[in-house]
Parts: structure tokens; sequence; C-alpha cells
């Protein structure tokens, strides 16, 4: 009997009938040009559903000009995006899998755009995230904006997609006009629960006058705001009761957080450490409260954890999203027993919504392929030689060349010179708040190697001489990169260490105080910081950048800077170490370089970047027709990096130049 019973169970939701509960929630591709999905997102979706995912709702469609959340939205409102949806959906469909379209209206909440607009919202309350003053919508605008959801529904109908979901999460319009700190109107849209709530109800008679009753149309919510003046799980009920007694809801989709506020955004994607399934409870609420089905998403990431939801009746399909993202067959490789085979999440954020807020579309860190499947398509099934290829050095970068490298038939032989694999995940799993990340990341490149013909050795260190008798076809140089230490006077003191001595000896004697230098704004010096805070050392964090943490995901960096605070860490920015002169640690500002002492430490700890291991490759780089460099040692970057070179110095690896050439051109046209 399969151990998912319950997750690969059929389920009606209106009048969509599910093949099973996975869900993939909406989320930004950014696969969007001028308001219309590209191929490219077709593409992509259609790996989500020949991988097995039940549902697909895809990314917010602005259902009115003013509702554009990024240049890169869908216009939802625009005819000519009927077209895209027939194709999007022609080739989902043959999967099983449904889709449906998320409508959504941003109100004071604007990310990004060109030309920054009017931001409409109930009343001029400001979005203290983004800074954003809303102008007062006036009665026309409020029923233009009505109008725009029932045609964006009507629109997404006509292009063969099977269901709506109405976007009132995370502080967007809906829930703008339904809260009484964001709505202080005075006509028959405030005021009052009654008039509060007129704004959705209209947005769902319309819809469901303009789409009939052979269709599907349910909303998001966020059960908890998880923000000060936010809404709770008590008033979400409310909302929902009221709701789903005056209109038809065929299901509601149970997220949490809030837009406008640092804290509540982080629940829009949160990230590891965060706990599992932690909406759960929430969802079950709902669920008894609207008596319609409902969906649960955030962190849920294997489906052993999915089908114990569903089992227990906590609710009725389940958003599993960032698992889709990283392992598109997820869903298949469960339903037919090999749930070892799956590549877990591991809750970064670097990548898919990390893409998104930088303008990009969507990545992974794990799975480079993920918004680039049509490229990736192509090289895989471009004719190649195999070849006998040396990977040098067992970090993420080398683990994903020799993973990849083997998946396309080529002969592998890894070498580490340390006794086990994964380079600074060794050092990122002793980190009190990325020890999931690493520990998920090793175990999946564990496991992958488990079943893979890579001939790994451990406790090598790879001499031109061993190259020469090896005789590789190619050689990739993935030895990473050490600690930068800076030449400044007192440096060689021997109260100074670097974060990778901090976490990888913990023999070394700290001390009461201590200093944490930053100059990259990642997730070292913060790691230090914190873990040396819960020790109980009295710790003070200086950093070069703008802010703590600064190239950390906002939402990551939300979660940081909270445990900082709680732990009493003292954060200074803007400065640098000038030098360690009669005990006295000189500090420098970057604005007005004044110079600062401070004589109460006992320890220095250091994370000022890396320098690339380079000294391997200038030995080697003759010594095969072809030789590389990736990841750390090519130069120090981020995880993306080393596992995007990983995969595509091995995708091209034996494949003819003029066969290549034409690959690239090919996708240029396109």
């Amino acid at each position: 009997m399969s151990p998912f019973k319950h997750l690969f169970s059929p389920v009606s939701i209106g009048n969509t009938d599910l093949n099973n509960r996975i869900l993939s929630t909406a989320h930004q591709t950014n696969h969007v040009i001028d308001g219309i999905p590209t191929p490219d997102m077709t593409a992509y979706h259609v790996e989500r559903a020949k991988g097995g995912a039940g549902l697909l709702i895809l990314e917010a469609a602005a259902v009115h000009p003013s509702g554009m959340l990024t240049t890169n939205t869908i216009a939802g409102f625009d005819e000519k995006v009927v077209p895209a949806y027939l194709e999007l959906a022609n080739e989902v469909h043959p999967y099983g899998t449904k889709v449906f379209q998320q409508l959504f209206h941003g109100g004071r909440e604007v990310v990004s755009s060109e030309y920054k607009g009017a931001a409409w919202a109930p009343s001029a309350v400001p979005s203290l995230r983004f800074g954003t003053m809303p102008r007062p919508m006036s009665t026309e605008e409020i029923k233009e904006v009505i109008e725009g959801f029932a045609l964006s529904a009507k629109l997404a109908k006509a292009g063969g997609l099977d269901g709506v979901e109405i976007c009132c999460s995370h502080g967007y319009l809906p829930a703008q006009f339904w809260s009484e700190h964001t709505n202080l109107r005075t006509d028959e849209y405030g005021g009052s629960f009654q008039n509060r709530m007129r704004f959705i109800v209209e947005v769902m008679e319309r819809v469901w006058e303009e789409v009939g009753e052979d269709f599907t149309v349910g909303i998001r919510i966020s059960a908890d705001e998880m923000t000060m003046d936010g809404t709770d799980v008590k008033d979400a009920v409310k909302i929902v009761e009221y709701l789903v007694d005056r209109v038809r809801v065929d299901f509601i989709d149970v997220t949490a957080g809030d837009s406008s506020t640092y804290a509540g955004s982080t629940h829009i994607v949160p990230p590891s450490p965060m706990k599992h399934a932690y909406l759960t409870p929430q969802a079950f609420k709902i669920r008894m409260a609207g008596a319609v089905p409902v969906f649960v998403g955030s962190r849920i990431v294997d489906p052993v954890e999915a089908e114990q939801i569903v089992a227990a009746g906590k609710a009725d399909v389940v958003g599993m999203t960032r698992s889709l993202i990283v392992d598109p067959e997820m869903p298949n490789k469960a339903k037919s027993g090999n749930h070892q085979k799956i590549d877990a999440c591991i809750g970064c954020l670097q990548a898919c919504i990390g893409h998104y807020h930088k303008g990009l579309v969507i990545g992974c860190v794990q799975n480079p392929s993920t918004g680039k499947e049509r490229e990736v398509e192509a090289l895989k099934k471009a004719p190649r030689e195999k070849k006998k290829v040396l990977v040098i050095g067992a970090g993420p970068a080398g683990l994903k060349a020799s993973i990849t490298l083997d998946e396309l038939g080529h002969e592998v032989l890894l070498a580490e010179k340390a006794d086990e694999i994964g380079g600074l995940l060794r050092t990122l799993r002793r980190a009190p708040m990325r020890h999931e990340l690493a520990e998920s990341m090793l175990d999946n490149f564990t496991r992958s190697l488990a079943v893979s013909n890579v001939k790994v050795n451990l406790g090598s260190s790879i001499q031109p001489s061993d190259i020469m008798k090896l005789a590789p076809d190619m050689i990739v140089s993935a030895v990473g990169s050490r600690p930068y230490i800076p030449k400044i006077p007192g440096i060689d003191d021997p109260r100074v260490i670097t974060v990778d001595q901090l976490f990888n000896d913990r023999s070394k004697e700290i001390g009461k105080n201590v200093l944490v230098f930053d100059f990259t704004g990642d997730w070292p010096a913060i790691e230090a910081a914190i873990d040396l805070a819960e020790k109980g050392h009295q710790v003070t964090m200086i950093s070069s950048k703008l802010h703590i943490g600064e190239e950390v995901h906002q939402y990551l960096r939300n979660e940081y800077l909270k445990k900082l605070y709680q732990l009493k860490v003292n954060m200074i920015p803007h400065h640098d170490l000038g030098e360690i002169k009669d005990d006295e640690a000189v500090i420098r500002n970057l604005f007005s370089y004044e110079k600062e002492g401070i004589k109460d430490w006992d320890s220095i700890v250091l994370s000022l970047g890396r320098v690339p291991n380079v000294e391997l490759y200038e030995q080697i780089k003759d010594l095969g027709p072809e030789v590389y460099q990736i990841g750390d040692c090519l130069a120090p970057r981020t995880l993306e990096e080393a596992t995007y070179e990983g995969m595509m110095i091995s995708l091209k690896l034996g494949i003819q130049n003029s066969q290549l050439q034409k690959d690239e051109n090919t996708s240029i046209a396109k």
C-alpha cells in the first residue's frame, strides 16, 4: 500500500476535479513580456505538470492597470493574454494537471515599476515597508477595479483555464478594504464591518456573473498577518464566515503574512529555519469556519508532511511550491515509491523569490535548470561524445558538476582532499540558523551520489603527476576558497580568528566580549554573532555595509535582525577594521573617515570575504584538452553561482561546437 494514499487521492474543488492534493501556489516567474506570459512560462509549468502536480495556480495577474505589482506582472485585464493562456492550458492539461489563475490588485503595495504611477487604496494609509502613500479610491474607481476582476476572470476562462483565485492575502487590496487600520472611509465601503466587506463581496458576485456556474472560484487569505495591527486568525475566521454566507466560495487558500511590514512580509515566503507546516492549525480553523475545501502551504517541503496534513483533515490540498521548484518530479517520485530520490528544498530563498525581487527570472540554487527549461532541454537533447572527466573538489560546484556529468553518461572521478564531501557546507551546517539548509543540501547530494556511477575518492589531494596518469578528457577544478585576511597592523594577534575557525575549532578560548567584523553583508558574520550571543558572549557586530545583512534575502534578513535584537547584539554599520593597536581595535567610519577605538574586547571574529584557491588550476591548466574552474576557486560568490556553473559546464561537455552554436542561435531566435 502506498504511504501517500491520502495525498494522491482525487478531490473535487468547485467544478474542478484534481488527481491529487499537491498544489503549486501562485509565485512570480518573471517570464512575462508586456503583460503577456511567454513560452518560457509555459515550459516552466509544463515541467511541473509532467512531474505530477495536481494543480498549478499561475502567478498574480493584475486586474487593472493600477494593480500592476511590477513591470513583469501578467496583465490579466488585457485580451491579448487569452492566446498565452490557451497555449499553457493545452500543454499542461494532457498530464492531468489543472490550472487556475490568481487575480490580483496590490492596492498600496507596489514593488517596482519603470514609471511609478499612483497607488490606489481605500484610504491614504502608507505601506511602511515600501514607503508608498496611496491615493484614496473614488467610488467610480472602486467600481472600475471590481469590473477588472470580472473581466480578468472571464479572460482566464476564455483561455481554457480551470478556475481563478482572488488574492485577498498579505494585505493586498481586498484586505486593505476589510481592515479597519487601512480603511478609514466613511462611505458605503468603509466604517462598519459589513461595509468594509462590501468590496470583496461585490468582486465575487461580479466574477460569478461573468464566468457562470461551470467554473471554479476561490480566494487566498492570510489567516494571520503576523504583524502589529494586522488581522489574526480570529479576524480571518469572522471574514470567512461572513463571506461564504453571502457568495459562493469554492476554496480558501490559506497563507500568512502582510506585505506592508518587514516582520509580516517574511511569511509571504518563509525561509529556513522557520518551522515546517506551521500554518496547519490556522488552516484547520478556516476549514471549520468556511465548510469549504482549504489549501495550505508555507514550508511544507516533504510529501510525508503533506500526507499527514491531508490525513488529519487539516487541509484538503497542500501547497508544495518550492518543493516543485527544486524537484518538479517530486509527486511522481513519491507516488512510485522513490521518496528517497526527492531533492528537498533548503529554504534559502536566493533564486526563487530572491530572483523576483531582483527583477530576474525564477531560478533555484539546487536546480539551476529552473526557469531555463527550454535552454536546458535543448542542451540535454544535443548529441554528445562521452568523456572521461576528473572533478577536483567536492563542494557544491564540484558535486553539481559530477552528478550532472554522470546523468549525461560521462565517466566521472570526483577527488576531494577532505575526508567528507560538502566544502563550505560543512562549516554552514554548524551555523545556528543555516543548519537545516546545509544539512538538507548535503543530504540531497549524498543521496544523488549514492545512486550514481561517480567514483568518489575522499582524502585525495590530487597532484599534477596524478592527473598525467589518469589522462582525463576534461578537468574541472572546484577547490573553493579561503578567508581573506587584510594586511593591517595587529592582524596577527592570536585573539583574531575567522568565522571558519570559530565554527570548525570549538576548542579555542573566545572570552566574554567579542567583536565580529563583517565586510560582505552575508550570512557568516551574522551567524557568528548569533552563535556567540546564544552562548552568553557580549557581541558587537561591526559591518562595512549600509545595513546589517545587506546581501541576504530580505525575508531571511528579517529573521536575522529579529534574532540579533532579541539577543541584544550591538550593531554598528558603516565601519571597517583599521588596525589593532595596544589592545585597541580601531574602527573607521566609511563616510566621515573618523576613527574610534574599542578597548574592551577578548576576541575578534573576521568575516571579510574570501580568496579564490587558484594555485592548483595554474599548475594543471595545460594538463588536459579541457580544463575549467568553477565555483569559488573561479571567484568567491554564492551557492547559486557554484551549482549553476557546475551544471552548465557539464551540459556543454562533449557537444560539437557547431551543434552547440546552432542550439544557442535557435534559443536566441526564440
